[in-house]
């Protein structure tokens, strides 16, 4: 199988989310309802001239969009009016005008007309919208199906899976090609809407995974290529890892799994976390192998030395990942199942493959000469640094703990002003066209976004209630008018109330006096029945075929959605008060989908954090092999994270889906510098009894591989900072430092850890 790209608002949740799984019931009944809106500037939307070129734009798009379910706009816009006792709804400009008196009835008629101002044309006719709505459902393999012709075949059918995400694609790429055709002076055009958004970070996954891993293959063999200078110390890491990587994607495709904006950093990641195992065996293979040892002696040592420390530290950063996997944001908890996958395949192939393959490719050890020197000369160098390190750590372990709780400190403060919000748009960089567009759209149109509030009735013809209507057309009118205080305010509300308005208005000689709801509940339905058998179809839009559930649309300007939860909550308990016990009331759409996802993303963090200490803590217990040294080790381990929180907290930079991982990746990260000083340090200090040179030893064997996994794994993040998008950017940059910082803590803050806890004795027998 092949595996596909989902971006959509609701693919942050779960399926079985209440939130996801009403928003589904949602579409089902009212369709999509996520739509491109194309603006279109003009001197005048109104003149003669722009209405032709409107009206080809309009039939191109009927004619060329693929997966589409209308197209609206001025030139199919509803007019609903009476003649006589009959009620005729029929387009704005269903009959052409031909005289000028004509054309100048239209603009009357199109500017006083309430509902067009805001939705259709804005109020000084310098712009106006075409509505471009795709359908719900998706149409791969319906040409497979056969038909049924019994009603239980029917029940036994699938319910049909909504619009995918490579359909999604198809109709924007579609649309954006007649833009682009009929884009031109006088006929200026710019396209906003989730669909337009969705493909946006579609493509830009596509493009940066691809940019990405490319860019790490080419970071890693750099490094590889300046740590071993043998080419064999540069493929032989790559081709123990690209399997990995490969079958993880193919485990993610077969499970039928999504890519996502978080899942398209699983590649770059267990690119670095598989070579990181790779280089500390080659590291100890090549330092004997190069010292004279034979092939198979320098395998052994390379095994017995690094094989286990290995192991453990894959098993604890698939911990820490693991910890994703109870995420309520559901592409983080992908990367909670996947990524340990990966992490296992990537162990295996290490443990197995690459022994296998030094065993058998033709190596020659460079020991001599002024090469083997120099390299030699160069990892005496390091070597040496970081032993120094470790001496001064030792030598003023208390000072250096006390500088290290004091930072600790300044991170929890920092840790305390965090930030939480999931802000798609702000993905993009501040001059995006859809940016651009976004803001244009809420200056000139008072809204982009929409809230949807959903009301059933629980009978039949409900809606049709006077109570009900009147109801409605109080919280329509309470909505419309600006709060003290509030940061924005409401563009437009669209129901089955303005309607119901239009033709009553209509059957009253087009009265503008009469356009409000009907006294009596029974003349309500009796016009909305004369509505419906006009040919109209746009009570589909607003209410069920039963006339039990209604649906208000409330257009506002696009924020963060964190800050519409508390309007959204407060939205809705209006209108639980003003209609009653007896009317179920939910808020639905994008907004609320992506407000939901915020709490999903505070609920996540904290649970992750938390499950990740509880699988590693013990893991790091039972691995050195002592209680009070595991729970010690955790100190160098937690600093990291809690320092990072504390920069994105002073930084003001927010929590969102991607930078909640960083913690989780991290804390699984920062532990395998640790296992490997811990461990090393426990079996030289079992040997020596002698605090510094066992720490000295340890950091001149292992620490090598310990700066050369950190400095790759860092690298690896840090090209995230030349993502397209916001927040890869702040992630890449974010993990890069925790990585960075979790070395220089653990050859810092180890040694005087150690010495602490350990006392000098005499070496054992």
């Amino acid at each position: 199988p092949k595996i596909s790209v989902d971006t959509s608002a609701e693919s942050f949740l779960h399926d079985d989310d209440p939130a996801k799984q009403f928003y589904n019931e949602f579409r089902d009944q009212f369709g999509r309802g996520e739509l491109i809106i194309a603006a279109v500037h003009t001197p005048d939307a109104l003149d003669s001239d722009f209405l032709l070129r409107l009206r080809d734009f309009h039939r191109a798009l009927e004619e060329e969009v693929p997966h589409l379910e209308e197209v609206r706009s001025l030139i199919n816009a509803r007019v609903t009016r009476g003649e006589g006792d009959r009620l005729i709804v029929e387009d704005l400009l269903e009959e052409w005008p031909e005289t000028p008196g004509a054309w100048w009835e239209l603009r009357e008629y199109a500017l006083a007309n309430t509902l067009y101002e805001n939705l259709l044309i804005s109020s000084d006719a310098r712009l106006t919208t075409v509505s471009i709505e795709s359908s719900a459902y998706s149409s791969e393999g319906i040409e497979e199906e056969i038909a049924f012709e019994t009603l239980e075949d029917a029940e036994d059918l699938e319910p049909p899976a909504f619009l995918s995400g490579a359909e999604n694609a198809e109709f924007v790429h579609a649309t954006r090609s007649v833009v682009e055709r009929f884009q031109g002076a006088g006929f200026e055009i710019q396209i906003n809407g989730a669909p337009v958004l969705q493909d946006q970070i579609a493509s830009a996954i596509q493009h940066n995974m691809i940019r990405f891993v490319l860019l790490m293959v080419l970071i890693i063999a750099s490094l590889l290529l300046a740590l071993f200078r043998r080419l064999s110390g540069v493929i032989l890491p790559l081709v123990v890892v690209a399997p990995a990587v490969s079958g993880t994607i193919g485990s993610m495709a077969i499970a039928g799994e999504f890519l996502s904006a978080p899942t398209q950093i699983l590649p770059s990641l267990l690119l670095a976390v598989g070579i990181g195992a790779a280089v500390h065996i080659l590291t100890i293979f090549f330092q004997k192998f190069d010292a004279g040892e034979s092939k198979e002696d320098a395998i052994a040592h390379a095994l017995g030395h690094s094989g286990l420390p290995v192991c453990m530290t894959s098993l604890t950063t698939a911990g820490g990942l693991f910890s994703f996997a109870t995420a309520e944001v559901a592409p983080v908890s992908a990367i909670g199942y996947f990524a340990p996958i990966g992490i296992g395949l990537a162990l295996i192939y290490c443990i197995f493959l690459l022994p296998a393959l030094l065993a058998v490719i033709p190596l020659k050890p460079k020991s001599s000469g002024s090469a083997g020197k120099n390299r030699s000369n160069t990892g005496s160098r390091i070597g040496g640094g970081l032993v120094a390190v470790g001496d001064f750590s030792i030598r003023h372990k208390r000072a250096v703990l006390g500088v290290t709780m004091l930072v600790v400190a300044f991170g929890l403060a920092g840790a305390s002003r965090l930030q939480f919000g999931h802000d798609i748009m702000a993905w993009l960089p501040e001059t995006h066209p859809l940016r651009l567009a976004t803001a244009l759209f809420d200056e000139e149109l008072k809204g982009s976004m929409v809230l949807e509030i959903v009301a059933d009735t629980g009978v039949e013809n409900g809606v049709q209630s006077k109570d009900f209507l009147d109801a409605l057309d109080t919280l329509e009118g309470e909505l419309l008018e600006p709060e003290d205080g509030a940061d924005f305010s409401v563009g437009k509300v669209l129901s089955i109330v303005n309607i119901i308005k239009e033709i009553n208005q209509a059957l009253n000689s087009n009265d503008p006096d009469a356009y409000r709801i009907p006294e009596d509940s029974r003349l309500i339905a009796q016009e909305l029945l004369l509505f419906e058998n006009s040919g109209a179809d746009d009570l589909g839009t607003l209410v069920d075929s039963q006339f039990q559930i209604a649906r208000m649309s409330i257009r506002v300007p696009y924020m963060d959605p964190l800050l519409y939860s508390p309007y959204i909550e407060k939205t809705v308990e209006r209108f639980k008060k003003k209609l009653g016990p007896g009317v179920e009331v939910s808020g639905t759409g994008f907004l609320p989908v992506m407000s939901m996802t915020i709490n999903s993303v505070i609920v996540s963090m904290t649970r992750s954090y938390i499950l990740a200490l509880l699988i590693i803590t013990p893991l790091m217990i039972m691995f050195i092999g002592s209680v009070r040294i595991g729970l010690v080790s955790m100190i160098p381990n937690l600093a990291p994270i809690i320092i990072t929180l504390g920069i994105m907290g002073w930084t003001g930079i927010v929590v969102d889906a991607f930078t909640l991982m960083i913690g989780g990746i991290a804390i699984g990260l920062a532990v395998d510098d640790t296992i490997h000083y811990m461990h090393n340090f426990r079996r030289n200090f079992l040997q020596t009894g002698d605090v510094r040179r066992s720490s000295a030893e340890t950091l001149r064997t292992t620490g090598h591989a310990l700066l050369v996994t950190s400095v790759v794994l860092s690298a690896g993040f840090f090209i995230f900072i030349f993502a397209e998008m916001n927040n890869l950017y702040y992630f890449g940059l974010l993990t890069s430092l925790t990585i960075a910082n979790a070395f220089l803590i653990d050859i810092l803050v180890s040694p005087a850890l150690m010495a602490l806890t350990h006392r000098d004795t005499t070496p054992s027998d």
